[in-house]
């Protein structure tokens, strides 16, 4: 299985964390859904590493928010994790769900961003389910002419308060199954393409997952899986 292989290869790579960058199931209904969220927190968790999760829009089709939060051991929807001197910045990019597929980040939580960011001197990655970028997406299976459903519906308001802290190293999604990076204003943007998605691999599960390191002034982004790639900014 996939997930056996991502365990098996953080086991080996010992990482500082792991992040869940969400849908981490396609949604059945409420009661399968919280028990396939906690098979993936269980089975993550045997990585022996930290892990950290955001919602995705399929992990709240059909289950009550808190009831996600619950199934993977998160206590809030939006939250940040300090390690070493980097700051995890855990957004919640279905504040509220649109449309099922799309979302946004709300008023109150713009607020707890602006704050979070500006408690810490050090580097802040930020971590969220839809992209706050403006990928290209006229080849895209799931989103060509949906651009509202793509990405977080307000993220030109988002980026400004990125655009507005002194030290954001990075910032990461996924939702839209395929690789893709930007910089905009002087921050990186990466979206991670999917695990399982067959769409952009050939017909084959992508298998896909980064990993970032933040070291001597440099952001570095390497991206496993059939469609590999590698990113690096200086900051």
């Amino acid at each position: 299985m996939l997930l056996d292989g991502f365990v098996a290869a953080m086991r080996d790579l010992r990482p500082a964390c792991i992040v869940d960058l969400g849908d981490r199931i396609n949604s059945v209904a409420a009661g399968q859904d919280g028990a396939r969220q906690r098979y993936v927190r269980r089975r993550l968790e045997e990585a022996g590493v930290p892990v950290y999760h955001v919602l995705g829009n399929t992990d709240v089709e059909r289950l009550p928010k808190h009831d996600a939060l619950a199934a993977v051991k998160k206590s809030w929807p939006a939250e940040t994790v300090d390690l070493g001197p980097a700051r995890l910045v855990l957004l919640d990019t279905v504040d509220p769900a649109i449309d099922g597929t799309g979302g946004a980040v709300g008023p109150a939580q713009l607020e707890w961003l602006r704050a979070a960011l500006a408690q810490r001197r050090g580097w802040s990655l930020v971590f969220g389910h839809h992209p706050l970028d403006e990928p290209a997406l006229d080849r895209h299976r799931y989103f060509a002419g949906r651009s509202g459903a793509a990405g977080v519906q307000n993220r030109a308001v988002v980026r400004a308060v990125l655009e507005g802290a002194s030290a954001v190293a990075a910032v990461f999604a996924g939702h839209l199954h395929w690789t893709t990076a930007a910089e905009i204003n002087g921050i990186p943007y990466v979206t991670i393409g999917s695990l399982v998605d067959t769409a952009y691999t050939g017909g084959e599960p992508g298998g896909a997952y980064g990993m970032v390191t933040i070291a001597a002034g440099e952001v570095e982004v390497s991206v496993w899986g059939r469609a590999p790639a590698r990113f690096a900014w200086r900051r």
